[in-house]
């Protein structure tokens, strides 16, 4: 399920799990509806184990940006693998909300 990481006022991280998929993503959807009800404006997940994003995962982040930006907040996702950061980009989310591909380590260099 989401792991919360930190809360700072409305500022709320929240680490993904490894799946986010039409058996996962209702879960999700409640657990974050609820943090965003409690007062959260701005939420970066944490997709760094992030494995498997189907359209219904897809379809979560686009509500969840939706709902933040009604309120003026800002949906943020660090961490996403390569093929995950390409995929929103091809979907057009980067013009919606902010996302960023992993780090590389000095262990797994990118080529």
């Amino acid at each position: 399920m989401l792991d919360v990481t930190g809360r700072a006022g409305d500022r709320v991280t929240a680490r993904l799990p490894e799946d986010v998929d039409l058996y996962t993503t209702p879960g999700l959807r409640a657990v974050v509806d609820r943090i965003i009800d409690e007062g959260c404006r701005y939420l970066n997940l944490d997709a760094s184990a992030l494995q498997h994003l189907d359209s219904t995962g897809v379809t979560a982040l686009i509500v969840w940006h939706r709902r933040l930006d009604a309120v003026g907040g800002a949906l943020s996702l660090t961490g996403l693998a390569g093929h995950f950061h390409a995929m929103l980009t091809r979907l057009g989310l980067h013009n919606a909300f902010t996302f960023e591909p992993e780090t590389p380590s000095a262990d797994n260099p990118s080529p």
